[in-house]
């Protein structure tokens, strides 16, 4: 079975003369453990016990097994490995909440609950120059996504930008720290950690004002930008979405009618970023969108049978990490091969999402006192009740026999008294192809 890679790299190779003796033996060897093969008169059981260590290296993920399972798949691992932007950020995190000192969980030790921080930057350097003139970069999403210890459930938590939080002390790569902030607009904390130019250290930023905020423990980040996210949903084919209504927003370069559609990466990006042309023109508003948005991704990514597919595995995993930015253990091949195994059955509809309660302040908000139900049920691993599930409809709420609720209390949405809310808007149905 050859890889997805072996005829595109094949034109990329140059034979090499023929030599005689046992050097030239020696590099032909060589030569074919580059690519991946054995070298030619190996005893069969030689190369047998060299690819079954090949295969121990890159872990028990059904992933990594069909990377593995070609000629050229050691290639294909490598280019996609390249890709990740890997960066350890430990010596930037300082003191940090109890009860979660291990790294973040590979696979074959799931029985560890998992809490990312996905964040996406609003950066226009690079490929994500839009002409706009608008320099540095934000958070202009905020994810908490908790990934239960037995993998039976997915929870994303959305956190407003413009919640008004203290952000703490940020170390910076150049050895200066950052001064402590009261009351600022939380997105800040990535543009802070980010002043020297280093994604790293705006995510460890914002990590350290998410873990004071929550007192939740962070395994790991992953930081997606604008050309990220758009190549990841032109992999998946576009995704299925229904909008609610017309949409013309110039600043987010979004035109749509309104009704069911398939949204390529381009009109994707612009209906998770279009905000005050839309609804009410709020943030809370948008954060709506953006979670109907993520939930019609993961329905699409679980609803094709990416493991069985080479080609169309290979072309989304190179989308997907083309410009990612990762923790040291979250951004490895083996550990996204793994996680990704565990949780390839998942229901939909066990996929919930939520976002901090919170009270109005003027135009802003700030976390209201329900929120910390909410951060102590991520800590302890116990179901959330949110307002969205990975169906696209409101989740069903959760029997009490549930043993995950027994002998405890399902953080609930607060009232509605007009102050408080932990729902951004009601949601539109879900659509498909």
């Amino acid at each position: 079975m050859s890889s997805p890679l072996s005829s595109a790299r094949s034109g990329r190779r140059t034979a090499a003369a023929p030599v005689g003796g046992r050097r030239a033996a020696r590099e032909a060897a060589a030569r074919h453990a580059r690519r991946g093969r054995p070298a030619p008169g190996t005893p069969r059981h030689g190369r047998d016990r060299r690819r079954h260590r090949l295969l121990s290296k890159v872990g028990t993920g059904a992933l990594g097994l069909v990377l593995f399972a070609g000629t050229g798949g050691a290639l294909a691992y490598s280019d996609i490995q390249g890709n990740v932007d890997r960066q350890d950020i430990s010596a930037l995190l300082g003191d940090r909440p109890t009860g979660g000192a291990e790294a973040a969980p590979i696979d074959a030790k799931a029985g560890k609950a998992l809490n990312l921080l996905v964040l996406g930057s609003d950066s226009r350097a690079g490929a994500n120059d839009d002409h706009s003139g608008v320099d540095g970069m934000r958070a202009d999403t905020t994810m908490i996504v908790h990934v239960s210890a037995d993998r039976s459930r997915v929870e994303v938590v959305s956190i407003p930008r413009d919640a008004l939080v203290d952000i703490p002390s940020c170390r910076l790569p150049n050895g200066t720290e950052t001064r402590a902030a009261n009351g600022a607009m939380f997105n800040s904390a990535f543009s802070i950690g980010g002043q020297t130019g280093d994604v790293g250290a705006a995510a460890a930023c914002t990590i350290r004002t998410v873990e004071n905020l929550t007192g939740v423990f962070i395994d790991d980040f992953v930081v997606v930008d604008f050309a990220g996210f758009i190549s990841v949903v032109d992999a998946l084919g576009g995704v299925p979405m229904n909008v609610d209504q017309n949409i013309n927003d110039r600043q987010a370069d979004l035109y749509l009618t309104a009704g069911c559609q398939v949204l390529d990466g381009h009109n994707a990006l612009g209906f998770a970023r279009v905000r005050k042309s839309v609804g009410d023109g709020s943030d809370i508003s948008r954060i709506g969108r953006q979670q109907e948005l993520v939930a019609a991704i993961a329905r699409e990514a679980l609803g094709k049978n990416l493991l069985t597919d080479l080609p169309a595995l290979y072309q989304f995993l190179d989308a997907a990490t083309s410009t990612l930015t990762t923790g040291p253990e979250v951004g490895q091949i083996p550990v996204l091969a793994g996680l990704a195994n565990s949780l390839r059955g998942i229901d939909p509809a066990s996929i919930a999402f939520a976002t901090m309660p919170f009270d109005w302040a003027g135009a802003r908000v700030r976390p209201a006192a329900e929120a910390a139900d909410l951060w102590d049920a991520l800590a302890a691993d116990l179901a959330i009740e949110g307002t969205l599930s990975g169906t696209g409809e409101a989740p069903v709420p959760a029997t009490p026999s549930s043993p995950a609720d027994e002998g405890t209390e399902t953080p609930s949405a607060p009232a509605d008294d007009g102050a408080v809310s932990a729902a951004p808007e009601p949601t539109t149905p879900a659509c498909t192809r």
